[in-house]
């Protein structure tokens, strides 16, 4: 099928599934419970755009039999889009000779086996994964902010180590005098504790699931590559700019496109003025095909690994 009027290549997705039993049960929910907004076509949409590394926008659903006699309710929806530009990632689609046709089945074959305890973050680590690819050529801090959130997403299985907390093995109740306390600011000062911990497995995760991410080779401009022990430098920077962006309404360093540096991980500059700001080289944020890459890299090892448990 050829390209729409906004140059979107249309399919039609049909799935036959019967419902878990007791999945309608509303009894059994819970305020953890599993919720995905766009359903399962939504979850679809959101694994094959983390296998493919493509973009997918869901269009309209239907739900009911797709014949005469069936009950049919269609939702629609009106996605923004916008293409992106020629080179998007050549690192990844090198002379466009990658070879789509294979591997899908296997990979959804793999997602079957997954434990359900791993189900919820996962889909959420796709989904936000998926909506980063959305915003190239839209507004590339998003890119980073959904990124940085598709990797939290599965923080949650992150072991630190003892040397890593300062308070490791202390009993909470000893560290602050809960006792002083009312219940609201116990819960408040703990959710205080565990939060100041996001940043350290964050930077955790990607170390570990990057193994064989980063790999040797000559490069033109070896001074536009990121490697492997520049990598607890770079994920600083992206995780305080996320947060600078979201708690504090600062703009994030860019590295910005330059002729010719379609492979390059980052721009060579090594600091910048803008206005009356001094942007020193520890700020600057690699070029967002970079680290979508890297967090793609991570979540399918995260994925290979859990299979296998």
């Amino acid at each position: 099928m050829g390209k729409d009027q906004r140059g979107l290549y249309k399919y039609l997705l049909k799935i036959k599934f019967a419902a878990p039993e007791g999945i309608y049960d509303y009894k059994r929910a819970t305020a953890k419970g599993y919720l995905f907004k766009e359903g399962i076509a939504g979850e679809l949409i959101a694994l094959i755009s983390l296998y493919f590394q493509f973009r997918f926008y869901l269009l309209a659903a239907f739900s009911g039999e797709l014949n005469p006699e069936g009950l049919k309710i269609k939702l629609e929806y009106d996605p923004l889009y916008k293409p992106c530009f020629p080179n998007f990632d050549p690192a990844q689609f090198p002379d466009g000779k990658r070879d789509f046709g294979v591997g899908l089945p296997e990979f959804l074959e793999s997602i079957s086996k997954i434990p359900k305890e791993y189900h919820q973050q996962l889909i959420l680590a796709s989904h936000h994964y998926s909506l980063a690819l959305r915003e190239f050529g839209i507004d590339e801090e998003m890119v980073f902010i959904r990124l940085v959130s598709a990797v939290e997403a599965l923080t949650v299985w992150v072991q630190l180590n003892k040397s890593d907390d300062l308070f490791s093995g202390k009993d909470f109740h000893k560290i602050v005098r809960s006792d002083q306390l009312s219940n609201k600011e116990t819960l408040e000062l703990r959710k205080i504790f565990e939060v100041r911990k996001s940043k350290l497995k964050f930077k955790r995760f990607i170390n570990y699931y990057s193994k064989g991410f980063f790999k040797g080779g000559n490069y033109k401009a070896p001074h536009t590559r990121i490697k492997k022990k520049d990598l607890n430098r770079t994920l600083d920077a992206i995780y305080d700019s996320r947060s600078d962006y979201l708690h504090r309404g600062e703009t994030m360093y860019l590295s910005r496109p330059m002729h010719g540096g379609q492979t390059w991980d980052t721009d060579p500059t090594v600091g910048m003025i803008i206005d009356n700001r001094r942007l020193p080289r520890n700020k600057k944020l690699p070029y967002g095909a970079f680290f979508q890459r890297l967090v793609r890299h991570c979540i399918l090892e995260f994925i290979k690994e859990i299979c296998h448990r």
